[in-house]
């Protein structure tokens, strides 16, 4: 196929988009009051929202935009970590430096390495539990706050096997679920019992989680750097996975992760193809080249409801995607699975979709056809002479076409 007919391709692509396309506003520090336009952190508090930045934190309510910082409250740290929202009017705040804050609207409360049992005032996860103790993740161990005193959990006093602690997650029986950096998983049972598990002690597929929710039936899942989502079947495994080799999505790096709460869709963040979204056997990726996505770093997710989207990112301040109801249809009955999508020559593709495929394309980079050999209608072997790099496959099906990158190794 030529060139030009290349390009054709990607415009029907995009064309496909239009009719089911999400609106998007990114707030920045060009066009809005935002402080720093990474974004760490955003929390939803009926319709305000929390956003946490590397230089301060931003409360917006829609229409206005209050900023606090060193230099006008008594926040310490401008560099945020972690927001929780309590109740409508209780904003809690971990910082790089400045331990946690507590703040109502008036008074604010820091609770510090100095001046409470909090172990280091790097906090960069927060959640309440059911019995309304606070959960703070900090890099010198798991430390729980019932409003008077103050628990630890740290390598010297309960064996853990990191105190690099990530993020927290709260199950529907009040059980916690602990992520942390090269230290595997840490439970708590509902009277707050510990569970160790990790790749030699219960086969977790990666010892580092960076992000935890947990779905309507109280299943966790977990976004890991190095083995894509992760869930437990179990209760410490069997573990499933969807990663490179056995599912369609595009990294096994994933930055965050937020499970909608309506229709269970779950809104993973990476750092190179912008948001990836699984609901049951479908998959589909909003980033810059379909969405119009203005950055696809993605460092938090958070819903607003089962339209609207907040996103955090790297580069480009939060974003705000309003979806329509259209657009998620069509989004389910045009997607398709592709997979393993890292592998080597002479290894087979697999494609799984509902609906008739009439042509299959693989391009390379500069836009040249390859001939791809098919087995059957959903099975293609890589050429063993295809260099490695990167290429995209076209699939066109369902008067539509989609197209997804391969990388040969």
């Amino acid at each position: 196929m030529h060139f030009r007919n290349w390009l054709s391709i990607l415009f029907s692509f995009g064309s496909f988009f239009i009719s089911s396309q999400p609106q998007l506003i990114n707030y920045n520090q060009s066009n809005s009051p935002l402080p720093f336009n990474t974004v760490r952190c955003i929390a939803i508090q009926d319709s305000v929202k929390w956003i946490g930045t590397d230089d301060g934190l931003a409360r917006f309510d829609n229409q206005n935009w209050q900023i606090y910082n060193s230099t006008n409250s008594p926040l310490s740290s401008n560099d945020i970590r972690a927001l929780k929202v309590e109740n409508d009017s209780i904003i809690w705040i971990g910082t790089i430096s400045g331990g946690l804050f507590q703040f109502d609207g008036t008074t604010w409360i820091n609770y510090t390495d100095f001046n409470s049992g909090l172990l280091d005032n790097l906090v960069r996860g927060i959640e309440i539990d059911q019995n309304n103790n606070i959960w703070c993740a900090t890099t010198e161990g798991i430390a729980l706050f019932d409003r008077t005193n103050w628990y630890n959990w740290t390598i010297a006093s309960h064996g853990l096997l990191t105190n690099n602690i990530t993020s927290i997650g709260i199950g529907n029986q009040n059980e916690k679920y602990i992520g942390t950096i090269n230290g595997g998983l840490n439970y708590f049972t509902t009277d707050n019992q510990l569970q160790i598990h990790s790749i030699v002690e219960s086969g977790l597929p990666d010892n580092s989680v960076l992000d935890i929710d947990l779905d309507a039936n109280g299943k966790p899942w977990y976004a890991t750097p190095a083995a894509g989502l992760v869930t437990d079947i179990g209760n410490g495994g069997p573990w499933d996975r969807f990663n490179l080799s056995n599912s369609p999505i595009p990294t096994n790096g994933l930055t965050c992760l937020a499970i909608d709460p309506i229709d269970q869709r779950i809104f993973m963040g990476t750092e190179l193809y912008g948001i990836v979204i699984k609901k049951g056997n479908i998959w589909f990726n909003y980033n810059m080249d379909n969405i119009g996505l203005q950055d696809n770093y993605i460092t938090s997710l958070a819903h607003e409801n089962n339209q609207i989207k907040w996103v955090g990112t790297y580069d480009h301040g939060v974003i705000r995607i309003e979806e329509n109801t259209s657009g998620q249809f069509d989004m389910q009955q045009t997607m398709l699975q592709i997979y393993p999508t890292l592998l080597s020559a002479g290894q087979y593709i697999t494609i799984d979709t509902d609906t008739e495929i009439t042509e299959i394309q693989l391009y390379d980079y500069l836009g040249n056809e390859i001939t791809i050999e098919q087995n059957g209608t959903n099975k293609i072997l890589v050429p063993m002479n295809l260099s490695k790099g990167n290429y995209t496959m076209c699939i066109s099906h369902s008067n539509s076409v989609v197209r997804r990158k391969i990388i040969i190794i």
